[in-house]
């Protein structure tokens, strides 16, 4: 099944001290909503029932049965699931892909495309 264009990560960073990351896949609406009212069910909220880690390279996996346990005290993937979707961070995925527009004053745009020809009176001609 693919992600739809409205679906997002809601990520769970490790407590303890380390670097682990764990997310899963949601509707970041229902996510807010599901906060508010639990008795929304979860399948309405959640697009994989499947906890993900890793994916900062590139390539999302399945954390071990250990890595479970250490961060949320369970391996049970729906106790799992509940605790990245009430205490994680939901990112949403269509936003991450806008390009900010000038009407965002906080926006900064860096058009540089790395070292290129000086427009200074450099004998170089090569920013240094």
């Amino acid at each position: 099944m693919a992600i739809s264009q409205d679906d997002s990560r809601v990520t769970f960073k490790s407590t303890d001290g380390g670097r682990e990351e764990f997310f899963i896949f949601a509707d970041p609406d229902m996510v807010l909503k599901w906060r508010k009212d639990k008795t929304i069910p979860l399948v309405d909220v959640v697009q994989f029932f499947e906890v993900y880690n890793g994916g900062k390279e590139g390539i999302a996996g399945h954390p071990s049965n250990q890595k479970l346990e250490n961060t949320f005290g369970t391996t049970n993937d729906m106790e799992i699931i509940q605790q990245i979707l009430q205490n994680g961070t939901v990112h949403h995925a269509h936003k991450a892909h806008e390009r900010p527009t000038l009407k965002d004053h906080r926006a900064v745009i860096n058009e540089s495309r790395g070292r290129g020809a000086s427009t200074t009176n450099n004998t170089a001609g090569i920013h240094q």
